[in-house]
Order: structure tokens, then C-alpha cells, then sequence
């Protein structure tokens, strides 16, 4: 559960298990949020990146994390601290990030994962979540 990136242009951050990992052994979901559907990110003039959060389908266990974009680095060690927490993708949806900050990439991600299994039914964001799925 150690979260890793680099420091390059795009920056990176990545958790757990990758989307064919997780895959292999896992019925799954996955939710992104892309940066230019957040506030920060086109504020700041980098609207260029996502999070993206891997699901178990059955138990809701966070399997993996990766963001892609500025502050990736730190943005993934939310995911990194739910995870080891042992918290549910839905718990993590609920969760109420600072706004506006490229953090709350996270929680939109996860209510589209939630989306995408079928459970839980959220407030509506400060940013954009696009249609229900």
C-alpha cells in the first residue's frame, strides 16, 4: 500500500493494483474524473489529466488508484490512506474534499464507481460530474 510518482510533465501517482491486475482476479469497476471537468485544474490553466479508481464489484474494496496530471503525487495519497483505512469505494465517495482543489478528483471518481456498481446516491458536486451513468 505504498503510493508512488514522478515528478515529470505530466506528473503521475499510482496505488495498489493496476486495471489488468485488479482484472485478473477481481470482478471490477472503474470510475475517472477527469481534471477539465474540475474547477481547479481549468482555473490553474492545467485541465490536462484524471483519476481514475479500481473497485471489487462485490466486497467494494478500493483495489488501486491512478492519477494522472498536476499534484498526482499528492492527490494519490488519499487514495493510499482510504485504502490502508480499509474503506469502502462508497465511503470514499461520501468523503467532502476542500473546494476547489485537485483533490476532489477523488470523490468524483469514486461516485462514478459507485455509479458504475449501482449503490449509493450523492449531493450533487461543487465541479461536474457529467450525466448519470
Amino acid at each position: 500500500m505504498v503510493p508512488s510518482g514522478s515528478f515529470t510533465d505530466p506528473e503521475y501517482g499510482a496505488v495498489g493494483m493496476t486495471e489488468d491486475q485488479a482484472a485478473a482476479g477481481h470482478d471490477i469497476a472503474v470510475g475517472v474524473a477527469w481534471y477539465d471537468d474540475l474547477v481547479r485544474p481549468v482555473a490553474d490553466g492545467h485541465p490536462e489529466g484524471f483519476c481514475k479508481l479500481i473497485a471489487d464489484r462485490r466486497s467494494h474494496a478500493i483495489l488501486g488508484a491512478h492519477v494522472l496530471g498536476e499534484y498526482s503525487a499528492e492527490t494519490v495519497q488519499v487514495v493510499a490512506t482510504a485504502m490502508r483505512a480499509g474503506m469502502k469505494i462508497e465511503q470514499l465517495a461520501e468523503m467532502q474534499f476542500a473546494f476547489p482543489t485537485f483533490t476532489e478528483a477523488v470523490s468524483m471518481a469514486a461516485q462514478k464507481n459507485c455509479r458504475t456498481i449501482g449503490i449509493g446516491r450523492f449531493p450533487p458536486a461543487w465541479s461536474y460530474l457529467g450525466p448519470e451513468e
